[in-house]
C-alpha cells in the first residue's frame, strides 16, 4: 500500500460545499454582500475622475514595462509602430510648413510682379 489512508473515501455534500447553507440563508446573507458591493461602488465613484496627462503617461509606461517582461517582441513591434507614426507626423508637418512657405513666397513674388507692372505703366 502507498500509506495515504485507510481506504475510506469521504463524499462531499452537494449544497453545502460552496455556500455553507441552504437557499434561505443565501437570501438573508445577501444583504451583507450587497453592503460590501456598495462600499466598492463608492470607492469606484471617487476614482471616476479623468486621468491627468501625467497619470496617463505613467500608466502607459507601466503597461509597456509589463508587456516587455512578458513578450519583448510585441513591445518592440509596438515601439517601432509608435516611432513610425511620429516620423510620419514630423514629415507631414515639414511638408505643410514647406507648402506654407512656398505659398507666401509665390504671393510675395506675384505682388512684386504686379507692383513692377504698375510702375512700368
Amino acid at each position: 500500500m502507498s500509506g495515504k489512508g485507510n481506504g475510506k473515501v469521504k463524499k462531499k455534500k452537494k449544497g453545502a460545499a460552496k455556500t455553507g447553507g441552504g437557499l434561505l440563508s443565501r437570501f438573508f446573507k445577501g444583504g451583507e454582500k450587497a453592503g460590501r458591493a456598495n462600499n466598492g461602488a463608492a470607492k469606484k465613484k471617487t476614482r471616476a475622475r479623468p486621468l491627468t496627462p501625467l497619470d496617463r503617461s505613467i500608466q502607459e509606461i507601466k503597461h509597456m514595462a509589463k508587456v516587455g517582461e512578458s513578450d519583448p517582441e510585441r513591445l518592440a513591434m509596438i515601439l517601432s509602430r509608435l516611432l513610425g507614426k511620429e516620423k510620419e507626423k514630423e514629415r507631414q508637418a515639414r511638408e505643410d510648413f514647406d507648402r506654407m512657405i512656398w505659398d507666401i513666397v509665390s504671393k510675395s513674388e506675384a505682388r512684386d510682379a504686379d507692383a513692377d507692372a504698375d510702375a512700368a505703366d
